[in-house]
Formats: C-alpha cells, sequence, structure tokens
C-alpha cells in the first residue's frame, strides 16, 4: 500500500512524505502505481520549478519526502493540488492508498 502524510500546522503543510507500493498488479503492469507516480513526478517537477528554494526534496527507494523550508500560498495550492489528486485515486482504490493528514 502506498501511504502519503500530510503534514500540517498553523493551517499550513510543512512536510509530505509518501511510501511505499500500489501492488495492485505485477511490476511493470501496476498500473494503480503508475497513476501515482505520475502524479507525484508531476508535482515534484512543479514544486522544483516554481518553488525550488522554498521547498528540500529527498528521494529515496520507496519514500519521497517534500519538506517546505519556506511557505507560500502558490506553495500550499500545490500541496492542495497533490492531496487532491491523491485523494481521487484513493476513491477508486482504498485498498492500495491511504492519505493521512498529520496535525
Amino acid at each position: 500500500m502506498v501511504v502519503a502524510e500530510f503534514y500540517k500546522e498553523n493551517n499550513s503543510f510543512f512536510k509530505i512524505i509518501i511510501s511505499g507500493h500500489a501492488n495492485s498488479d505485477k511490476y511493470g503492469k501496476d498500473l494503480v502505481c503508475a497513476g501515482i507516480t505520475a502524479i507525484v513526478n508531476g508535482s515534484l517537477n512543479a514544486f522544483d520549478k516554481k518553488c525550488g528554494k522554498n521547498v528540500e526534496i529527498i528521494v529515496e527507494e520507496n519514500k519521497i519526502s517534500i519538506i517546505i523550508l519556506e511557505s507560500d500560498k502558490l506553495l500550499q495550492e500545490f500541496v492542495d493540488f497533490l492531496k487532491i489528486q491523491l485523494e481521487t485515486i484513493q476513491i477508486q482504490y482504498p485498498k492500495n492508498i491511504k492519505i493521512k493528514e498529520v496535525l
């Protein structure tokens, strides 16, 4: 299962951790994983190009961490966008992805 944790304090996200595997099919045929990967990679590109100096992105095996160093409205909107997209996948595939908001 993919777990996406969105950490929030004072109404602002300050960290996102996405880890695990969707395991909806064999490696190379897992469409849930492919969808999640596309959403996360697109979001990472947006964070890097539009908010690069305000975020730290750490990519490890089976885990991606996004640390917000200095928040602004655009950055928070990007995080909301990422969360909404992942929630849309969670509606269809609740056994493969879990989203948590950590306060």
